[in-house]
């Protein structure tokens, strides 16, 4: 909601230049503003993107290891474990492991390049914010 607050009240300061300024400058800082806003909500949006492939994966890495330790208890106890099966479980494994790393490096340069274009102000607020959201997903996982 603060975001919201922070568009409404520069549209305030736009439109109250506007009655005592030129219309062609209101209408340039108004151009200007909403692209800035524009862009900062993609950039978010991209990173949220990069969040949820980043859960899917280590889901998918969850189920990876799932697979793997009971193909391993299976052979543990004497049962016939198919080879290629324990195989393709380490491949799925590496896979998601390697994916989940990128896709953190990727969210961490999104992330340093979107607050280096906040004010500080701002880059406060974000990363009051991140940390909620991740405490938030950390006491969900327990």
């Amino acid at each position: 909601m603060k975001n919201l607050n922070d568009v409404l009240s520069g549209v305030d300061e736009v439109l109250n230049s506007a009655k005592h300024g030129n219309f062609e400058e209101v209408l340039t800082r108004t151009k200007s503003y909403a692209e800035k806003a524009t862009k900062k909500s993609a950039e978010r949006l991209e990173i949220s993107r990069k969040k949820i492939e980043l859960l899917d994966s280590k889901t998918k890495l969850a189920k990876a290891y799932e697979s793997y330790g009971k193909l391993q208890y299976s052979a543990y106890i004497g049962e016939e474990v198919d080879g290629d099966a324990v195989e393709k479980a380490l491949q799925e494994i590496q896979l998601q492991k390697t994916r989940a790393d990128l896709l953190d490096a990727e969210i961490a340069e999104l992330r340093a390049a979107f607050v280096d274009g906040l004010s500080k102000r701002e880059a406060r607020q974000y990363e009051k914010q991140e940390k909620a959201e991740e405490e938030a997903e950390t006491s969900d996982a327990e």
